[in-house]
């Protein structure tokens, strides 16, 4: 494998905050799209009085008297699109999964944040991944140089159990691969040709998928998914009539939100696998984050173990953290953003992922021995030659000396 000069690079964050719902009134958290910045109100100021009397308790306003701030690569305020957000932070990976460089694009946040509206959205809005569909295939067709085959996968890991999304297979193995790192054994993968394939695929695993109402939201996402598109391109050297091959993965995550147990009522210890993965997730990128050569705890989930050569580095990262600005969300949306801000320092190294085709390479391998053996064989040629000249040359000088020696006598 052929890999290109490595390009430092750090996990680009942005942090999008979405409307207050129906049974929210206070609005604690002021955006400064201009300035990419994020700030909790500051309750010792006289003119945020009015809210200390109904803010929250007086324990819990005492915790978070001193104004919080934020920095991160882009905010995005509650009348922001997906669209947009594609555009400004992640169009970027999909150009460059294209050219054999891995992508691993994250919505992470708490339950009722907007992580699944951001990454799927609706007809009307589309997501984060429709984004990536369509402008991969109008990216695909006006490349004239290149041939590409692209396949997609759809799991989820639910209470630490990989399910195949486009199948019933359950409890699903992860193994390493040569090629993508970590796989899942028994996946289906499936080779689409346009953005309607994908959307289909999509659609197809969405029904799968486990939901279901909490005391918080009536629609939540229970699990973890990942949609991965696979991108394999070749293209011909002319000059050499050598195939240079490319492979790469693009995972598209979104996250299940942690919540308390209280919050989320449930009877089967989902909640305690989400926060345990997430947890380990956090765990991660803190190791990372430190940038110290220590021992990385990516098997102590299916998750991490899953993306560990992206968050080993050999990937392009972009996380999107969704935000509540409720005071009622205050400490969760306090976590998401320590979160993000330990993922921005994350230092990432990715590589092209590049190979000649086994074909041409044992062709080429054969025709390089054969000119080795020619150039061995000419030099043999060489030294007989030179052999048998000296040979000559010390023929004609005796004969000669003789014929002296017997003249003089």
């Amino acid at each position: 494998m052929l890999n290109s000069p490595p390009k430092r690079e750090t996990i680009k964050v942005c942090i999008r905050v979405r409307p207050l719902l129906s049974h929210e009134d206070i609005e604690y958290w002021d955006v400064d799209e201009v300035n990419s910045t994020i700030s909790s109100l500051n309750l010792s100021d006289p003119s945020n009085q009015s809210l200390q009397n109904n803010f929250m308790s007086k324990a819990l306003m005492d915790s978070i008297y001193t104004s919080q701030s934020f920095h991160f690569d882009k905010i995005y305020g509650q009348s922001s699109s997906s669209q947009t957000i594609y555009k400004e932070m992640c169009r970027d990976i999909t150009k460059n999964v294209l050219t054999g460089i891995n992508g691993s694009i994250f919505t992470y946040g708490q339950t009722t944040s907007g992580k699944t509206f951001t990454m799927l959205g609706n007809p009307k809005n589309p997501g984060v991944l429709p984004c990536v569909l369509k402008d991969m295939f109008d990216l695909i067709e006006k490349d004239t140089n290149n041939n590409y085959r692209v396949f997609c996968s759809y799991i989820e890991i639910y209470n630490e159990n990989i399910h195949d999304l486009l199948t019933d297979a359950n409890s699903l193995k992860l193994i390493d691969d040569n090629k993508y790192g970590v796989i899942v054994v028994g996946a289906k993968r499936v080779q689409i040709k346009n953005f309607e394939d994908g959307i289909k695929l999509k659609d197809f695993g969405e029904e799968n998928r486990k939901y279901r109402d909490t005391l918080i939201n009536e629609y939540s996402s229970r699990s973890h998914t990942i949609f991965q598109i696979f991108v394999e391109s070749s293209q011909m050297d002319p000059d050499t009539n050598s195939i240079t091959s490319r492979n790469s993965i693009l995972n598209m995550v979104d996250l299940a939100g942690s919540e308390k147990l209280h919050e989320t009522e449930s009877q089967s210890g989902e909640t305690g696998y989400i926060n345990k993965s997430l947890f380990v997730l956090a765990n991660v990128i803190n190791k990372l984050a430190e940038g110290k050569k220590m021992h990385i705890p990516y098997r102590d989930s299916k998750l991490t173990r899953l993306l560990s050569m992206a968050l080993g580095g050999n990937s392009l990262i972009t996380v999107i953290c969704n935000v509540s600005p409720s005071a009622n969300n205050f400490f969760q949306t306090l976590s998401t953003l320590r979160f993000a801000s330990r993922a921005k320092v994350v230092k990432l190294r990715p590589n092209v992922n590049e190979y000649y085709d086994e074909r041409e390479m044992i062709e080429m391998y054969r025709n390089e021995i054969r000119k080795l053996q020619n150039e061995i064989g000419s030099g043999e040629n060489e030294e007989e030659d030179s052999k048998i000249n000296k040979k000559e040359v010390g023929s004609q000088e005796e004969e000669e000396k003789d014929y002296k020696m017997r003249y003089y006598n």
